[in-house]
Order: C-alpha cells, then sequence, then structure tokens
C-alpha cells in the first residue's frame, strides 16, 4: 500500500471512530442499551411493558419492550403484533441503534402524530435491542473483537473464546437446520456454524419461544449486510 492509501485509510478510519462516539454503546453496564430500556419502561408507564424473554448463554437477560395502549394491563398478544428484533449478529452494531431510534418515534409521537397514535392504541409493537447481548459486549470490550459475529459459545471448552469458538444464532433455529453447508456451516470456526444442533442455543430458544408464545401478525429481523430483503414462513417476515 502506498503511503498516501495508508493515510486515507487511516483518516477514513478516524472518522469512523469519532462519528459512532456516544452513539454506540454496549448492552450492559451503566449507560448501556439495557439501562436504557429499563429507563424507557418507566418514563412510559401507560404505553410501555419492559419483560425478559430468556437469558443468554451468560445469564444476560434479553430483554423486550412491549409498546401498546395500557401495555401493563392488556394480555399479551392480545392486539395485532409485529416484532422489531436485531442483533443477532454481534457486530452489526447499526441494527440495535436503528429498533432503538424506532421505539423511541413511536413513543415520542404518540399524541402528536394521528397515525401513530392510532397505530400505538390498536397494535402490540414488540422491540427486541439485542438478541445477542453476550456477542455484542464482546465486540464493545476489545477493538480486536470489534467483527465477532456469533454469541460466546466456548466450542471447544478450553476456557476462551477464540476464532473457533461461538454459534451463529442466525443459523442455529430449528427450522431446515442443517438443510445444506451452503447456507450454513458445520464447522465451529465458520462465521456460520449453525451449532451442534438445532436450537442448541439458549439466545435462539428465548427468541423462538417468545415468538411462539406472542403469535406474531409480522416480525423483522434487522440486518447490516447484503442489502437484501428476505421473506420467509406463512407469516410475513422479514430478514
Amino acid at each position: 500500500m502506498r503511503l498516501e492509501e495508508k493515510k486515507i485509510s487511516s483518516a477514513a478510519r478516524e472518522r469512523v471512530r469519532a462519528a459512532g462516539d456516544g452513539v454506540f454503546r454496549p448492552y450492559s453496564g451503566p449507560g448501556g442499551l439495557k439501562q436504557e430500556i429499563v429507563e424507557t419502561g418507566r418514563a412510559h408507564p401507560r404505553l410501555t411493558k419492559v419483560m425478559s424473554i430468556g437469558k443468554s448463554l451468560k445469564g444476560q437477560d434479553i430483554l423486550a419492550v412491549k409498546v401498546t395502549k395500557d401495555a401493563r394491563k392488556t394480555r399479551d398478544g392480545g392486539r395485532p403484533a409485529v416484532l422489531y428484533a436485531s442483533n443477532q449478529h454481534a457486530r452489526e452494531w447499526i441494527t440495535p441503534e436503528m429498533t432503538r431510534r424506532l421505539l423511541h418515534h413511536y413513543l415520542d409521537q404518540y399524541g402528536r402524530n394521528t397515525e401513530i397514535t392510532k397505530v400505538v392504541d390498536t397494535t402490540e409493537l414488540w422491540f427486541v435491542l439485542s438478541a445477542n447481548p453476550d456477542g455484542y459486549d464482546f465486540t464493545h470490550a476489545d477493538p480486536a473483537n470489534r467483527m465477532w459475529r456469533k454469541n460466546l459459545r466456548d466450542n471447544n471448552g478450553d476456557g476462551r473464546i477464540t476464532a473457533g469458538d461461538g454459534v451463529d444464532l442466525n443459523r442455529n433455529f430449528a427450522y431446515k437446520w442443517g438443510y445444506d453447508n451452503e447456507g450454513s456451516s458445520p464447522d465451529p470456526g465458520d462465521e456460520t456454524f449453525r451449532g451442534r444442533g438445532p436450537s442448541s442455543e439458549p439466545e435462539t430458544r428465548a427468541l423462538d419461544a417468545f415468538e411462539k408464545r406472542i403469535g406474531f401478525e409480522y416480525g423483522i429481523n434487522y440486518h447490516s449486510a447484503a442489502e437484501l430483503i428476505l421473506l420467509y414462513g406463512d407469516r410475513k417476515s422479514v430478514v
């Protein structure tokens, strides 16, 4: 690489770092996404209900926010429900930020915007900002971990999380698990490793059980790669 190109590359990295300062933060810890979710629930007691849909591999609560009129009084799934989920892939930082902003958009515009008020009054909007909180925190812990994709399953049991570890949670669902070795991999070291078995990961089981319990009319699973809209399932779902 020429010196000129090195300077451009370095400058670009600095711009990216500066742009993300104060925006992207971990899930756990002071000022993290988990704290914001809890505080948002407290600030909007009539419109929100915060609940844990299950635990991550490391024991963190995977929090979901229900947004609807009289959220804590109405039965979960009692109104037509939509799921906005994000961050199954740890390194895709923009996805929890998108979901977080959408959550606040609905809450901030309620009572001001007629259309949004009607949506909130008549449907249930559910937000799961991070479906992979362990992996997401891992990408924030050290710059060397920034591009980590999977959860923190210690595949070889050596007590360390290294390149051969982790399960791609988006390839771990039971539906057509292991259909081929093209869309997912049986190799623990691969970025698309699907796990030792269908729904082997607690994060997968938590999200799957939650979706079945609520019975969503529509769901969107945000990702930040490939620039694709993928539709699947009997119901309208987007990946």
